[in-house]
């Protein structure tokens, strides 16, 4: 299958880091989701142990993972069959994968309805026909493309399917938030402290600086930023969720935000720049280039340079992606100790390898560790 989801030249250049063979393992496991479901418990508020014990009193079939006491899991079950049928609801690639595991299709997801109107039983189809849930539609095609907001269909079966807890008390009072297991090994791995004050340079929606906020007890300063309001927005609303208020919100392109900051202005910069996003679950189709990858690792570089700037000597930077490109990871490691002032300090967990070209950091491959694939690297200012 991966050779229909992502094109010849994406194939050919993993593989020349990694085989042939390795390369089209990985690409193959991310067309599929993991078998489980990850969401951080919001130790600012409930206890682990006690909200997990809460939930199997109700029934939730819910784990906690052995080494991150805050990441609590539920199986994703599946795959199921979705019928083809006459009245259908195409939408968008995004809302696709998240519908093939589950997720409700709102208004502005969709783009197309083919013989359907309010309350009838409808298929749910992704750009380029992939069949992803059945469902009811909830709004008349008119008012979809009119409001743009809106629950649009009603998903009662899909591919794949997790047990969701977003419409819960539980999401909804801030105990819990849904995040990666690999993005909450991160940022323990970073280790941030109360008092400590860390910039989030490319913070939308705010999962890393949420989850450093409780480690720090939502004490001393998070300063996030990105580029647009309403991504910054999102970061916001989702800490006043948690009941977390010592992030600050920045809109500003933080490949210059030592003009807002200054130099050496923080001890710890969080950077999970924009990448090829390879290592997302579930894909149905990918679209990029190599030459779109090669531009992306020399944009995550400007982003580099300016952490640099910021941090303080002895300050860490976290450097993350949601990929398993050498280009973006290793490399990138490489021309930040190479050009700047940074040197990778060796960093472990449990059961997950360790980069290519003997670099210190973690490479989570979906195929091996049932994950996102997902790079993480801790450098130390020198």
């Amino acid at each position: 299958m991966s050779s229909t989801v992502f094109r010849e030249d994406i194939i050919a250049y993993l593989a020349r880091y990694l085989g042939r063979k390795y390369a089209e393992k990985l690409l193959e496991s991310v067309t599929t989701p993991g078998t489980r479901y990850f969401f951080r418990v919001n130790t600012l508020k409930t206890k682990p142990e006690d909200l997990l014990h809460e939930l199997r009193s109700q029934g939730v079939n819910v784990y906690q993972h052995a080494h991150v006491p805050e990441a609590l899991f539920v199986p994703v079950e599946g795959p199921f069959e979705i019928r083809r049928l006459d009245k259908v609801v195409y939408v968008d690639k995004h809302t696709a994968e998240s519908v093939y595991v589950g997720a409700n299709v709102f208004a502005p997801g969709v783009y197309k309805v083919e013989n359907a109107e309010k309350g009838d039983y409808v298929s749910v189809i992704s750009p380029n026909g992939i069949l992803v849930a059945e469902g009811i539609l909830e709004m008349e095609p008119d008012e979809i493309f009119s409001k743009r907001r809106g629950l649009a269909v009603r998903v009662t079966r899909s591919v794949y399917k997790a047990q969701s807890l977003r419409d819960t008390s539980y999401f909804l009072s801030g105990h819990i938030y849904h995040q990666s297991l690999p993005s909450m090994v991160a940022v323990r791995l970073l280790d941030p402290k109360p008092g400590e004050t860390i910039l989030d340079m490319c913070s939308s929606p705010g999962g890393k600086s949420t989850h450093a906020a409780q480690l720090m007890e939502n004490t001393g300063e998070i300063i996030a930023v990105d580029r647009s309001k309403s991504k910054v927005d999102i970061v916001l609303e989702n800490a006043k969720r948690l009941g977390i208020n010592i992030i600050k919100g920045v809109v500003y392109d933080s490949r210059y935000i030592s003009e807002v900051l200054g130099k050496e202005s923080v001890d710890a910069v969080i950077l999970d720049p924009p990448c090829s996003a390879l290592g997302v679950r579930p894909k149905l189709y990918y679209d990029r280039s190599y030459q779109d990858i090669v531009k992306l690792a020399n944009y995550q570089r400007q982003f580099i340079r300016e952490a640099v700037n910021v941090l303080r000597r002895g300050g860490k930077l976290l450097y993350t992606t949601c990929t398993f490109s050498p280009l973006e990871n290793e490399l990138n490691v490489v021309h930040a100790f190479s050009d700047f002032r940074l040197k990778p300090v060796p960093i472990s967990f449990p059961n997950i390898k360790t980069p290519l070209l003997g670099i210190p950091g973690l490479q989570f491959d979906p195929h091996l560790h049932d994950t996102p694939g997902f790079f993480i690297s801790i450098l130390v200012k020198k």
